[in-house]
């Protein structure tokens, strides 16, 4: 059977158009855990105009979230207390796909009853050092992902799935300002306050706030190997969005917000690969055009008398 022009053109177009198809999935699925944050507080309804009495940035050692009170000799003080955190993310590679984020924060405390806790994406900026229960920043009130904390164990990692924020920064649909952690219910209550170590904690740093990202990319991105002893405890929550990362995947051991060493040097050669081929099937895709009106405007060539 002899092939018609028109007909390796097909073949053609087919087998570059299947090319792009296999580029596109050779993406490669890697982990990478951001720690610590580079910036976390809280605030406290108990003090509207000031920071906690721990200055310069509340507890040193301690970040709260939920409701608690204060016992002085002849009456108490209740309070609500909210987290504010933020990650350097510019190590995630700008035309990486996010797969998943959790956010986790170390829990030295919990609260002595089962509470939901709540994150918040924020939409304007803050300052960890300055920010008080009266200048918070405005936050989306629907929560991006609510965790239930239970009393034991004591100490855990408690994780919450910020995918769609993540996504949501990567792509700068949103400007990153970070993320508001509460406790679903704001009463005057005692014993529902959960506490994290923040990231000037005088504690290891594998126990200091990550952000767990699993992403694809055209190649590997690493973080460094943690030692043995560095494996975060067993988590006790139990988020209502997605399961949370595992002790198989413990944070790094280095100071300082990890970055890639990709980073500022991906020329990301599979999209050079598709452009080329993209343009190569769409010039074979003119020729297959033009060579079909040319057969149809050659004349008939009748008998001659």
């Amino acid at each position: 059977m002899e092939l018609k022009p028109q007909h390796t053109s097909l073949i053609i177009l087919g087998i570059l158009l299947l090319t792009v198809q296999t580029v596109n999935c050779r993406a490669l699925e890697s982990t990478l855990v951001i720690q610590p944050s580079v910036g976390d507080t809280f605030v406290n309804s108990m003090y509207l105009h000031t920071k906690y009495p721990e200055e310069p940035h509340g507890y040193l050692w301690a970040i709260f979230a939920g409701n608690m009170y204060v016992e002085y000799d002849s009456y108490k003080l209740y309070g609500n207390s909210r987290i504010y955190i933020k990650f350097n993310i510019t190590s995630i590679p700008q035309d990486a796909k996010i797969l998943s984020a959790n956010m986790c924060l170390y829990m030295y405390d919990p609260p002595k009853t089962s509470q939901e806790f709540e994150t918040h994406r924020v939409m304007s900026d803050w300052n960890e050092h300055k920010l008080t229960w009266r200048t918070q920043p405005p936050y989306v009130k629907a929560p991006t992902s609510t965790t239930i904390i239970r009393p034991t164990p004591i100490e855990a990692w408690v994780c919450w799935d910020i995918t769609s924020d993540l996504k949501m920064w990567h792509s700068r649909t949103a400007n990153n300002y970070g993320t508001m952690i509460k406790i679903k219910s704001e009463i005057n209550a005692s014993d529902q306050l959960a506490s994290y170590y923040p990231k000037q904690a005088l504690q290891p740093d594998e126990r200091k706030p990550k952000l767990v990202v699993r992403v694809d990319w055209y190649k590997p991105i690493t973080t460094a190997s943690p030692t043995a002893s560095s494996s975060p405890t067993s988590e006790p929550s139990t988020s209502t969005q997605s399961p949370k990362p595992t002790s198989t995947v413990p944070p790094p051991a280095n100071d300082g917000p990890k970055q890639s060493p990709e980073v500022g040097d991906h020329t990301n050669p599979t999209l050079i690969i598709q452009t080329a081929i993209l343009v190569s099937a769409a010039v074979v895709g003119v020729i297959l055009i033009l060579h079909i009106r040319s057969k149809r405007k050659k004349p008939i060539r009748g008998k001659t008398k």
